[in-house]
């Protein structure tokens, strides 16, 4: 293997293109390195590793990188492990080792985010909904949650709207009057109706992330209101994210067709495709292909990370419930990496901080972060 073909192997897999035998080829490179803690390696046995896993892709170590980047999946020893649990591997192996004398202080670990939601029914009732449970599911006559157990009746004659909030740290799942089903990411809300009988069209309104998959009803289309915008469809998959701390709203196409309409009188509407991804700045709507299986890692129990630290740590202050806080000069490299939801949150920042683009501080549910 020469050097370009190398590089374009490395490329493939980052993009998730990969078939299984160059799967096995860089995974068996990537296996020649030792299971050490990296803090613990010798720096000239560092470098002959460095090397080595170089040598075996056909590429000589570059040192002068800009993006660092992580390969799934993060082990929460920081060793370099190849098992079905979870391992590490540096895309670019910096000459550094890890310092001991790390300025990170963790003077407390913080667990990952559950299933917990509050329900606000339309008579202005809040339910707690069980942390035992993973979601609900909205009949003619009564709630109950996805394994038969009943909670309240309901009035399906109510026009008043029903409400599901998933607090920080937390996350919820909900199946409405037709059948279409939701996964609500934490800090997201979804307002919808008791019953859709009578309706000619299917209105629901979000605020947050949540990943859709309606049910096929053609004289009924499924509208979606997020922000200034509004997702038409018949039925469908497809993801939303609309956080009011993110600079825009993300509409992700996974099954069928959507259409996009801006709320403001200034944007047409956009058709997507699956695959496609509709971003809407302000007044703007921009299309572009993307991985959709990054953008649903969040429903699928992991993060999947290609962007700057604090596109991260927005991520990881709403499904761990913590503050985040800059201190000095922050860079703006890009972290890409695999992380399992369900581990700590030291053991992430630990996994970043390997890179040594960041170091951290813990304290209670305040984190700091540093250069």
């Amino acid at each position: 293997m020469d050097n370009k073909e190398a590089e374009h192997l490395l490329e493939k897999y980052l993009a998730h293109n990969c078939t299984p035998e160059e799967l096995l080829l860089i995974k068996k490179a990537y296996n020649k390195l030792v299971p050490y803690d990296i803090s613990e390696i010798p720096e000239q046995r560092y470098d002959e590793m460095r090397t080595n896993m170089w040598n075996k892709l056909g590429q000589s170590p570059k040192l002068d990188i800009k993006t660092y980047r992580l390969w799934p999946k993060i082990a929460v020893s920081a060793t370099l492990l190849l098992t079905t649990g979870a391992w590490l591997h540096l895309f670019v192996l910096r000459k550094e080792v890890v310092d001991k004398k790390s300025v990170s202080v963790y003077s407390n670990d913080v667990s990952a985010g559950t299933n917990k939601a509050i329900l606000t029914l339309a008579n202005g009732k809040k339910i707690s909904l069980s942390d035992a449970k993973a979601g609900i599911v909205i009949k003619t006559s009564e709630l109950s949650y996805n394994d038969g157990t009943v909670i309240e009746s309901i009035d399906s004659k109510e026009s008043r709207s029903s409400m599901i909030t998933t607090p920080r740290g937390g996350q919820y799942r909900i199946q409405l009057p037709d059948g279409t089903q939701v996964a609500l990411n934490s800090a997201s809300t979804l307002k919808f109706p008791a019953s859709f009988s009578g309706q000619v069209i299917r209105r629901v309104e979000l605020v947050g992330e949540g990943y859709f998959n309606v049910t096929k009803d053609k004289k009924h289309p499924f509208i979606v209101k997020s922000g200034n915008q509004e997702v038409k469809v018949l039925g469908t998959q497809f993801n939303i994210s609309c956080y009011p701390d993110e600079s825009s709203m993300k509409t992700t196409l996974v099954e069928g067709s959507v259409q996009i309409k801006g709320l403001s009188g200034h944007v047409g509407m956009k058709m997507l495709s699956p695959g496609q991804q509709a971003e809407m700045i302000r007044d703007n709507i921009s299309i572009t292909k993307v991985d959709t299986e990054s953008v649903l890692a969040w429903k699928n129990g992991d993060f999947i990370f290609n962007e700057d630290i604090r596109t991260i740590m927005r991520q990881i202050s709403r499904w761990y419930d913590v503050e985040i806080f800059y201190q000095g000069n922050i860079s703006e490299k890009e972290y890409i990496g695999t992380f399992s939801r369900s581990k700590n949150l030291i053991d992430i920042l630990k996994a970043l901080e390997l890179t040594k683009g960041v170091h951290f501080k813990v304290e209670g549910r305040r984190i700091t972060v540093m250069p």
